[in-house]
């Protein structure tokens, strides 16, 4: 799905492209979001922008690092987003940019609600496009890192939640749900360390697209960044610590499981021996035509039982 946002010369909106556009000629302002885009729309790409091959070949074909591609006179941005972060598999994805003087092409395979959000706030005040693409693309850049702090708070929360119900009631469930939350910590330190080094680049002084009176915003999404990352680095230890949380529970639990059938065992061992002697088939046995013996045989496994007991607890094994 395609839509545009063009301002002409005569500040008028437009939401289509013009017979015979051309971006190097043209002095609009214009966006370009597309949705899932099909051959023919990124055959767009190709023939009315002149884009670079290896550029669309990574529309197709996202990198698995964010990064920032500069040719002679756009420059090509992959960043990847979190999609959605009201469930606890929530899961990232692939937004490029292409940025010119005049232009700024948006591709995603998801739907973004903060572009949808930046896009309506774009549609109803065009006079935005006077700050030019570079402040676009920085206002796409803030509401995209804005997605990350919610994500990680909600994160943050389910795990302390997680260490509180460890010592409760450990169990294969909250263990599953560890590895689960450590798995997305580490797929997202891999590319927000790469997506910090994409702000860098963009409010570096050497980078042409940006204007100097705009870099002091893109300082301000390196600075986010920095931030995402000392956040994501706490949230890798308070996970590891849940961890060893449950291995060191579900380790004293089996010691005390092991102590407690260890006692059992030893107390059922002069047991064995006695009815063992008991048990003999002799002919000639002491007490064998008693008429207490059986009684004194039970009796003399009680004794022992209890006294073995009694003396274990003085002692504070169990």
């Amino acid at each position: 799905m395609q839509r545009v946002l063009l301002l002409d010369t005569d500040r008028n909106l437009k939401k289509e492209l013009s017979p015979g556009f051309n971006p190097r000629r043209h002095e609009a302002y214009t966006w370009v979001d597309f949705f899932k885009p099909t051959p023919k729309e990124l055959h767009i790409l190709a023939t009315t922008f002149g884009f670079h091959p290896l550029a669309l070949a990574d529309c197709h074909r996202p990198p698995s690092r964010p990064g920032l591609a500069q040719y002679e006179e756009y420059s090509f941005i992959t960043l990847r987003c979190v999609s959605h972060h009201q469930h606890i598999k929530s899961s990232t994805t692939f937004l490029n940019v292409f940025l010119g003087p005049r232009y700024v092409i948006t591709l995603h395979e998801e739907k973004l609600s903060f572009l949808d959000r930046l896009w309506s706030s774009y549609e109803t005040d065009p006079s935005l496009f006077l700050k030019g693409t570079d402040y676009l693309l920085y206002s796409l850049l803030e509401a995209l890192t804005s997605e990350f702090f919610p994500f990680f708070d909600g994160l943050e929360e389910k795990i302390e939640e997680i260490e509180e119900e460890l010592f409760r009631r450990p169990g294969r469930n909250l263990l599953n749900q560890i590895f689960l939350f450590r798995r997305q910590v580490i797929k997202m330190r891999k590319f927000l360390g790469p997506q910090r080094d994409v702000a860098d680049l963009l409010c570096h002084p050497d980078f042409p697209l940006v204007r100097m009176e705009n870099r002091t915003f893109f300082l301000d999404i390196y600075n986010e960044y920095l931030r995402l990352v000392d956040h994501i680095d706490t949230l890798h230890e308070l996970i590891g610590s849940a961890l060893e949380t449950y291995l060191s529970l579900t380790s004293n639990r089996l010691n005390e499981i092991m102590k407690v059938l260890t006692l059992v065992t030893t107390i059922m061992m002069p047991l064995s021996l006695i009815a063992g002697i008991y048990g003999m088939n002799f002919r000639y046995m002491p007490e064998l035509e008693w008429r207490y013996g059986y009684p004194w045989a039970l009796g003399l496994m009680v004794l022992v039982a209890g006294g073995m007991v009694g003396y274990f607890r003085k002692k504070g094994w169990f």
